[in-house]
């Protein structure tokens, strides 16, 4: 697997696809975008002046961090979960609409996939780096398997492990930049966008929404396409041990 030819397959299948992608990150993003800045905008409060919080206002800021934490992991979710589900069902002929893909989503076990693999990158670079960057690249395609697949948590994790076995450097070659490009180009706007925009409130809810809109397709179809790939050479691999098994075994 070509890291080149993956950036290039990615760029190719953003250009066909643009217009879906932007409408499902409009969708997603742009909600997604406001409810962190209202999330962002209650914890202004200061910590001295919680004693004074009426029990509405805490209840009112206690909503507020459950609220930012659960919508911007449903929105990841579904984004990648639903650029998986499209392009694998396009291999077959299938263009599947924004209903159907609502609709056919595992949203337990892909949150459940999300949680730890966000718990075992952040884990792993606490851990000297290292570890985070190689449990970065292990089970970086557990969440497109749940869906492309139909897997179970336990499994994703295992199938994404053997599939970027002997791949490992071209997958992190791949999604490792588009990360460390995301972090920064987050910076970017947001740095930009205090100097161009006055209220903190606009300046939070644009900030999230360019950046997820920005990159995150970039990401999801990268993903997606290694997981396709590393699926199709694994198969090829398996069927080719088969056949040459019998074949390769001296007679009795």
């Amino acid at each position: 697997m070509s890291a080149i030819r993956i950036y290039r397959q990615t760029l190719r299948t953003f250009t066909e696809r643009a217009g879906f992608l932007l409408l499902l990150g409009i969708l997603v993003f742009v909600p997604l975008g406001l409810i962190d800045a209202l999330a962002n905008h209650v914890e202004t409060i200061h910590v001295s002046r919680v004693s004074d919080l009426t029990d509405l206002a805490t209840a009112a800021l206690a909503v507020g961090f459950v609220l930012q934490a659960t919508t911007s992991l449903l929105g990841e979710v579904f984004y990648s979960g639903a650029v998986a589900l499209t392009l694998a069902r396009a291999r077959h002929g299938h263009e599947p609409t924004l209903g159907e893909i609502s609709r056919s989503l595992s949203y337990g076990r892909l949150i459940a996939v999300d949680i730890l693999f966000g718990l075992a990158v952040a884990v792993g670079l606490v851990l000297l780096v290292v570890p985070g960057i190689v449990l970065f690249t292990w089970f970086s395609l557990a969440g497109p398997l749940v869906e492309i697949e139909d897997d179970g948590v336990k499994a994703s994790f295992a199938r994404s492990r053997r599939l970027v076995r002997g791949r490992f450097w071209a997958v992190l070659a791949v999604l490792g930049p588009i990360t460390l490009a995301s972090e920064a180009l987050t910076q970017v706007v947001l740095s930009l966008s205090h100097d161009a925009i006055a209220s903190p409130f606009l300046r939070d809810w644009i900030g999230e929404t360019l950046t997820n809109l920005a990159l995150s397709p970039f990401y999801a179809v990268a993903a997606v396409l290694i997981t396709l790939e590393l699926r199709d050479s694994a198969a090829t691999g398996g069927r080719a041990r088969l056949a040459n098994g019998p074949a390769s075994r001296p007679e009795d």
